[in-house]
């Protein structure tokens, strides 16, 4: 439910017909602040805004009014403190709500020297997660989590079971990246996500791929870099020592690895990449600058890796992939919280429960993490589990405490963000070798 100046919307009652002029009109007037009426402590309901995304106007929740919403409401976030988004939240992440904007910060390049560099200096170029040392910047691991929570694929429910998929993922990552800016571009249009790959198709999606890269191809001393985001299918041998990345639903579009991009590659990232080869069932997602040499080769410049469970949820470690696993296979509610810029030291928030009175915020900590976490605010509505995965078993999961009185289908067109439930996937089309 919410409230529109002194009108009660009800969601599940009212059409697109209706309420996209509606958001319209509130979106020309960004001084009217719709509410939403999820939480009976906000009296007056939550205050939102208006953005217009896909060409579809959306209500999305106010910066910093998440925690404010009921545990229930798809609006609903914990405090940003509990993970690595909060110092971010100001500097390398700007909301505008009067103009639907958020405007983006990156620490890595989007150009690349193609003079030669000596040995040193190439060997000392930091990798992906590693580029910045402070916070107003995002590393391009940041803008991969960044991109997951925007398209809310860090929040659970058992209704999203068995309707994620490929299409799915690639639709709602690339709304998300709309109304987000760089310093010079939209995002949207330095992002590119392959096609779902169908062998009827192959010759029209390889031509939308190269007019798409096409603004990459050229002559000069710099070469031009985009985004590639995608599954990865595989990482080969090549010929002449170096190594191909391959992104399912591309195989016709092979990332050229040189030898020093694979090592940092490797460095960075060992272990998703060791997770990913010990968990048969999960996924490996990278997210890459590439150039295009005037030949038409992709090179890959630098890459950011995350492991996600069959539900495209995100995981660090084998413990934590038992425990999401559990909570999906008994029907729990949960967001899963992610890093961004912190090391895998910081003692942050693995996921919290919103199946609890109050939610309950899980850490999973070992022998290398920095300390224990951090105690939580009292004025904040939370309890705190912990399981030490370095010193004995894991303790009992706190039971749910919440009977919801639907599972409806969350509306994309009043959520704060495009939801991830969709049609189960079709089968799959083999890609071609």
């Amino acid at each position: 439910m919410y409230a529109i100046d002194d009108q009660i919307i009800d969601r599940a009652r009212v059409g697109d017909d209706y309420l996209q002029p509606l958001l319209a009109a509130v979106h020309r007037s960004p001084q009217r602040r719709p509410r939403c009426l999820c939480s009976a402590a906000e009296t007056g309901g939550v205050d939102m805004y208006v953005a217009r995304i896909g060409g579809r106007y959306v209500l999305k929740r106010m910066p910093g009014t998440g925690p404010h919403h009921s545990p229930a409401c798809s609006s609903y976030i914990p405090p940003a403190e509990l993970t690595g988004l909060a110092p971010l939240l100001g500097t390398a992440i700007r909301e505008q709500p009067a103009t639907g904007t958020t405007r983006l910060a990156f620490g890595f390049p989007l150009t690349r020297n193609l003079a030669p560099q000596p040995r040193e200096a190439s060997a000392a170029r930091p990798d992906a997660g590693t580029e910045v040392a402070d916070d107003t910047r995002m590393t391009l691991r940041a803008l991969l989590h960044f991109l997951w929570e925007e398209a809310e694929f860090v929040r659970w429910l058992p209704a999203m079971s068995g309707r994620r998929n490929w299409p799915a993922i690639r639709r709602h990552i690339l709304l998300a990246a709309q109304s987000k800016t760089t310093k010079s571009r939209e995002l949207s249009e330095l992002l590119w996500m392959p096609e779902p790959f169908t062998a009827a198709a192959k010759a029209d999606i390889a031509a939308r791929r190269t007019a798409a890269f096409a603004s990459l191809v050229g002559a000069g001393k710099k070469r031009r870099l985009m985004l590639a985001l995608g599954e990865v299918k595989d990482i080969a041998p090549a010929r002449f020592g170096r190594h191909k990345l391959l992104i399912k639903h591309a195989p016709d579009c092979p990332f050229i690895l040189e030898p020093e991009t694979r090592d940092r590659m490797h460095h960075a990232y060992s272990t998703e990449l060791a997770l990913r080869q010990a968990i048969p069932n999960s996924k490996l997602i990278a997210l890459l600058t590439f150039g295009v040499t005037p030949a038409g080769v992709t090179i890959a410049d630098r890459i950011a890796l995350m492991n996600v469970s069959a539900e495209w949820i995100p995981f660090e470690s084998v413990f934590e992939h038992t425990l999401i696993t559990e909570l999906v296979g008994h029907g729990r509610r949960f967001r899963k919280s992610l890093r961004y810029n912190q090391p895998a030291t910081s003692p942050l928030a693995s996921l919290v429960l919103t199946d609890t009175d109050p939610p309950t915020v899980c850490y999973l900590t070992m022998a290398t993490t920095a300390g224990p976490p951090p105690p939580i605010d009292p004025n904040l509505p939370l309890k705190q589990w912990i399981w030490n995965t370095s010193v004995g078993p894991r303790p009992g999961i706190p039971p749910s405490m919440i009977r919801y009185a639907s599972t409806t289908r969350p509306d994309r067109t009043t959520g704060p963000h495009c939801n991830a439930e969709e049609a189960p996937e079709p089968a799959a089309t083999k890609e071609a070798s």
